[in-house]
């Protein structure tokens, strides 16, 4: 890019090349500015290790985004290859050592979920039950949290698909079972059903015991917050898909579905009052969002990474383009386990 096409508000732009993956580009825009002709990184595109990134993300490549995508750091402005093993994921996540790298097994045929530590060494692989589709892991490093897509439940007919959610136990590398072995209540009542889906687990930050997750069923996407410990869930309030706790515990930024389609809006939710708000994206967005920190999301919309403020103020912003999976690695987003200096802004 020249110098003569920069705008005052471009903090930075950034290619780095990812080989048959395509590349990946970073941006900090101001709300009206647009990223133009980005120049090679070349070899200021070091490795970094886990410890000095400030985000996580998985390339796509335009062409097949179904195909698994490796995994990226985003340091001090720029995106930077990991100085370890690579990482090819459908789904990432790392938060207090540990990480969660669902993918295709090396069969081709199955799948599985990889727990990995700092260095991005593989510590165990769990098999997963379908096509990965989210990913979380609680900030202590404790447990992790998958969700697949299924096929082969009775009540859907021939070729239908559902989900599956299962806890990690990612001390042990064991699966902890799928939510559909645990307890639901509703207004105090046991509540009971053979079209349970659901998916989207997020682990409270300060309790990893803790966690919310969507319950499908009978036509309701309600919001569950559930125990791990207990095997418990409790379902909170109705209309909310892919729930994501903000760190002060207060909120919760959730895709809302808008009509009868498969279509959604970002929306932040009051604990306190169960009330929410749209924010700036008004695009249609299939993903579950992430919190930068207390005041901004991040999150994809399947070929690129935004920002957007929480409080439902101000436009989206480019942050990283050929990209998904976003995965904040500052203390807000999560304990990496090793010192960081966070620089990304919403």
């Amino acid at each position: 890019m020249s110098a003569g096409r920069r705008r005052a508000l471009i903090a930075v732009a950034a290619l780095c090349v990812v080989g048959a993956f395509g590349y990946l580009a970073f941006a900090v825009l101001g709300s009206d500015d647009e990223v133009e002709g980005a120049q090679p990184l070349g070899a200021a595109g070091e490795p970094v290790s886990i410890g000095e990134a400030q985000l996580l993300a998985r390339a796509v490549d335009r062409e097949d985004r179904a195909r698994a995508g490796r995994v990226f750091a985003l340091s001090a402005g720029h995106p930077r290859q990991l100085a370890a093993a690579e990482l090819e994921c459908e789904r990432v996540y790392f938060a207090g050592g540990r990480g969660l790298c669902l993918r295709t097994a090396p069969n081709r045929i199955s799948y599985e979920a990889t727990v990995f530590d700092s260095a991005l060494r593989p510590l165990a692989e769990v098999p997963l039950a379908g096509l990965p589709s989210r990913a979380r892991v609680s900030a202590d490093g404790r447990y992790g949290a998958a969700t697949v897509f299924v096929n082969g439940h009775e009540y859907l007919g021939a070729g239908g698909f559902s989900t599956a959610a299962t806890i990690i136990d990612l001390r042990a590398g064991e699966s902890l079972g799928n939510l559909e072995s645990f307890a639901v209540s509703k207004d105090g009542r046991r509540l009971e059903s053979p079209d349970f889906n659901f998916w989207g687990i997020d682990f409270d930050r300060r309790d990893s015991d803790r966690f919310y997750a969507t319950l499908r069923s009978g036509g309701h996407y309600y919001l569950v917050e559930g125990s791990v410990d207990d095997r418990s869930l409790r379902v909170l309030r109705d209309g909310v898909e892919c729930p994501s706790l903000s760190p002060d515990g207060t909120r919760i930024a959730f895709k809302s579905r808008t009509g009868d389609e498969d279509r959604w809006r970002l929306a932040v939710l009051d604990l306190a009052t169960l009330e929410d708000h749209p924010v700036g994206e008004r695009r249609s967005i299939d993903d579950q969002p992430e919190w930068l920190d207390d005041s901004t999301l991040v999150y994809s919309d399947g070929l690129d990474v935004y920002t957007v403020a929480a409080d439902g103020s101000g436009s989206p912003r480019l942050a990283l383009r050929n990209a998904s999976s976003p995965a904040s690695l500052t203390p807000a987003g999560g304990d990496t386990g090793e010192k960081t200096n966070p620089q990304v802004k919403g």
